[in-house]
This record gives C-alpha cells, sequence and structure tokens, in this order.
C-alpha cells in the first residue's frame, strides 16, 4: 500500500474512511460499514476529485482498498446475519471473496483513465458518476453471494422475492415466491442482480430481487417449473 497517496487521497475526500481496507482502517482509527450507500458516497467523491484535478494516482489505491475492505465487510456482514461467529472467514467463502475482489481490480486502472480523460477533454462527469452505483452494487451482490454459499452449504432452502422496482423482466416475476433448494437454484445458475446476467431478461441491471434463506418447504416440482422459466426465454 502506497501509505503517501493514500494519505493525500484521505485527505481531499475524508468521505473514504470508512471503506478502506481492514489495514487502513487501522491506520486512521475508523470504524466498518454496513451498506452499499456508503460505497457510493466514497466513489462518487473519488471521482469527482480526480475530475476536478485534486486527486492523482492515488484514486488506484484508495479504490482497491474501498473494494476490498467493503466486499470484505458484506462476506462478514452475511455470516453474522446467517449466525455464523467464526473469527475468520471460512475457506469456500474465502474462494469466492478474493475472486470477487480480483475481478473488480480489472476494471479499476480503466476507469481511472476515463476519468482523467474526461476531465482534460472537458466533457461531463455525469456518465463516470452514474457508474459509481454500479460499483456500489457490488456490496450487495457480495452479501447476496455469501448467503448464497452458506445456504448452500447448509443444504437449505432459498426464496425468490421481487425487488422494489416498479417492472420487472418476465423471468424475475415468474421466479418471485419460488422456493427452491440452494443447490438447485445454484445448478441452473439462477440468481439475482449479478450483471451482467443471463438468466434474466433485465440482465441483473438494476435488479433488486434477492433470494433469501427460508424455511419454507421447497415449492412442488420446483426444479422442473425453474427450468421450464427458463426455456421460455
Amino acid at each position: 500500500m502506497n501509505i503517501a497517496l493514500l494519505a493525500q487521497a484521505v485527505k481531499l475526500v475524508p468521505d473514504v474512511l470508512p471503506h478502506l481496507s481492514n489495514k487502513a482502517r487501522y491506520l486512521y482509527g475508523t470504524q466498518e460499514v454496513k451498506t452499499q450507500s456508503f460505497m457510493l458516497s466514497a466513489i462518487t467523491g473519488l471521482v469527482r476529485a480526480v475530475y476536478a484535478g485534486n486527486l492523482g494516482g492515488g484514486f488506484i489505491d484508495t479504490m482497491a482498498n474501498v473494494i476490498s475492505g467493503q466486499l470484505t465487510q458484506a462476506y462478514r456482514q452475511a455470516m453474522e446475519d446467517e449466525g455464523i461467529t467464526d473469527e475468520f472467514i471460512p475457506d469456500y467463502l474465502a474462494a469466492s471473496l478474493e475472486a470477487a475482489i480480483l475481478g473488480q481490480y480489472d476494471f479499476v486502472d480503466q476507469y481511472y483513465r476515463d476519468i482523467v480523460d474526461a476531465s482534460i477533454d472537458k466533457t461531463s462527469v455525469e456518465p463516470l458518476l452514474a457508474r459509481v452505483q454500479l460499483w456500489a452494487q457490488r456490496w450487495t451482490e457480495g452479501y447476496n453471494e455469501a448467503v448464497r454459499l452458506i445456504t448452500l452449504k447448509g443444504g437449505g432452502n432459498l426464496e425468490w422475492t421481487l425487488g422494489a422496482t416498479e417492472e420487472h423482466c418476465p423471468e424475475c416475476a415468474s421466479f418471485n415466491g419460488m422456493v427452491a433448494r440452494a443447490s438447485e437454484w445454484d445448478t441452473l445458475g439462477i440468481r439475482p442482480q449479478n450483471a451482467p446476467n443471463d438468466k434474466i431478461t433485465c440482465g441483473g441491471w438494476r435488479c433488486d430481487c434477492t433470494l433469501s434463506p427460508t424455511a419454507k418447504r421447497r415449492s412442488p416440482n420446483a426444479y422442473g417449473r425453474l427450468e421450464e422459466i427458463l426455456l421460455a426465454r
């Protein structure tokens, strides 16, 4: 970690403090936060700082720490909510978390270049700020994935629940209220959100449907019904 660049970023965008990695939070004496809204706020501040010319390459280190710290917290929050009190993240979750973090790192450098180019060309910052929502959505997706894996490990059931959006794609609407084994959802590759998502017409973009652990009984012929919905696309 480049502490000098990180310090520059934190000085320019104080709101980023709660979103850093464990090491960075230790250095600055901060506390973890628990929703994607904080991640949204932090990244928005970083984008504006780079666009205004107040932050340079420190963006990359700080953005990486935001991603790592917040996705790790999302997985830990899922563990807590599902009653797992282990000090360390179990291996099956740790592997998933690492993949999620590394998958996002791949896009940080390009995002930085896009912001700098927009600043130099004096084009609008708004399209870049619109992309912040997609970054912040990774917190919720990380949380949901951890819950899914925990339920899968325990052999439990998951229920699909529609989100708050006014219009739903045909698959999301059809899945609503369906209860199937976590292993069945997994085998069919059906997950809410998780953009880009080729299992649902909405592609997972702006999707806020959820698959939540439930004690409800499995829906009759759940696997077959899910297959039929997918085949009808």
